[in-house]
């Protein structure tokens, strides 16, 4: 299971464009998203086969299918989905109160 290199996000320009303008997000290399000092998005990809690890709350939720060529409707729901993981991610991340 390989990194994805960045010429095989080319299709997800926009999408990613968009994740890098949350600004609780950082992007050390492209494609590769961190919520502070941990790990939030990257991309694999084998054979003809691509999906995101994307962090959902303290762990890495299910893998998340991005087939090459993604259409728009689909983009809404990747970031849907990624919106979704990140506030959770945030949530979990919280300092808990003392009881």
């Amino acid at each position: 299971m390989a990194h994805c290199p960045y010429d095989r996000l080319d299709d997800l320009h926009d999408v990613l464009d968009t994740i890098r303008g949350w600004p609780v997000l950082k992007e050390p290399k492209r494609g590769v998203f961190y919520l502070g000092s941990v790990a939030f998005l990257h991309f694999h990809i084998q054979a003809d086969r691509r999906w995101a690890d994307i962090r959902d709350g303290e762990d890495w939720g299910s893998p998340v299918e991005v087939p090459l060529a993604l259409g728009a409707r689909d983009k809404q729901r990747f970031l849907r989905t990624t919106e979704r993981r990140l506030h959770a991610t945030l949530r979990a991340r919280r300092p808990r109160a003392r009881q």
